[in-house]
């Protein structure tokens, strides 16, 4: 069920499209050049055509890393500057994760310009400078796993996990040509190749799919005040003396149910239980005019938290309707006031609802 007819943004769909498809053409170009192109060809493919693919789809991997780059800019979700994707660790949101993305982008340019420069650069030269490229793709994927928005979503580990089998993959072939020479860098190499992956895999449950990932990765308290905070984020039990809930993040679940009014608009309710000891009911109600294709144009809201004894304790109504993403403003009778972020999954023509919620103390 659409309670909104407005959602993210272009920028923020593209941001994500394109991170991802950079990270597939980036793994392509690693695995080409881990096999290495003249053993590629002896295969029986011609040496040009081997290497015209690898350079074209590295300059595809650049051309999609620059529209990743201006969108994440443009987009001002997350108020990302330019020099943030260009100078590694210095941005506010997420600065280390983003800053590995800054780092590996800037790897990324700089192996495209010496190549350009290959003849006057020496091969001796260029070969030295393009190991770099080894660094840049585990960079990338640390990146992608840290900073992506979809790192819970099936499809994006699903992703990630094709690469890494597939660059390993690359490895072990690579490591098979000409054994037994240098015998100890290949053993180091394959030891190596099974370590780091190992260690990413033990590393994501504590990490980026763990409690609180948002907050912990550095994302600022602005920012997860508008998208509610991140799953499983820790709530505080107890109230400050002035009587107003500390600041807090919680899972939520309820349902929705649509109807109309005396007047004959579209109304929404929505009933949720909050997983805190201090507010753990909350209630939205949007009434509106249909949109057509879904969703519904608000014209008046009421809001209400408390707890199951007294559910009406702060009441209040809607500051802001992005989809399903909810701001509110709700006051009780002794003057406290407090500000309400969700952020709600609601599947199409369903009555279940689920998401988080960020509160925060304003007076």
């Amino acid at each position: 069920m659409a309670i909104a007819a407005a959602g993210p943004s272009a920028l923020w769909y593209l941001t994500r499209a394109t991170g991802a498809v950079t990270l597939l053409l980036l793994t392509a170009s690693m695995i080409l050049g881990i096999a290495n192109v003249g053993r590629v060809a002896a295969t029986g493919w011609p040496r040009f055509v081997v290497e015209g693919v690898h350079r074209n789809i590295s300059l595809l991997a650049i051309a999609l890393l620059i529209v990743h780059i201006m969108t994440s800019v443009l987009d001002p979700f997350a108020g990302i500057k330019l020099i943030d994707a260009v100078v590694p660790f210095v941005a506010t949101y997420r600065p280390i994760w983003l800053g590995l993305g800054a780092f590996a982008s800037d790897l990324l340019i700089a192996l495209a310009v010496t190549s350009l420069v290959r003849r006057r650069l020496g091969h001796t030269a260029w070969r030295a400078t393009h190991w770099f490229a080894y660094l840049c793709w585990p960079v990338a994927v640390l990146h992608t796993v840290g900073t992506g928005s979809d790192v819970r979503q099936l499809w994006l580990l699903a992703l990630t996990a094709l690469c890494v089998v597939a660059v390993i993959g690359a490895v072990w072939a690579r490591l098979g040509f000409g054994w037994p020479e240098r015998r100890s860098i290949r053993g180091t190499a394959f030891a190596a190749s099974i370590a780091l992956p190992a260690a990413l895999l033990v590393w994501l449950p504590s990490g980026p799919l763990g409690k609180d990932w948002a907050r912990r990765a550095g994302t600022p308290t602005s920012v997860l005040a508008r998208t509610g905070g991140t799953a499983g984020a820790t709530t505080p039990a107890t109230t400050p003396a002035t009587g107003s809930p500390a600041p807090f993040t919680a899972q939520v679940s309820g349902t929705v149910t649509q109807g109309q009014d005396a007047s004959g608009l579209v109304q929404v309710n929505i009933s949720l239980t909050v997983q805190s000891a201090v507010l753990s009911a909350l209630s939205v109600t949007i009434t509106g005019s249909a949109i057509a294709g879904g969703g519904v144009s608000m014209t008046s809201s009421s809001v209400s938290a408390g707890t199951p004894s007294h559910p009406t304790e702060y009441t209040g109504a809607i500051t802001a309707l992005e989809g399903t993403n909810i701001n509110a403003s709700v006051s009780s009778s002794n003057g406290h006031t407090l500000a309400l972020a969700m952020a709600l999954n609601i599947p199409p023509g369903g009555s279940a609802v689920s998401g988080s919620l960020s509160v925060t103390p304003t007076r």
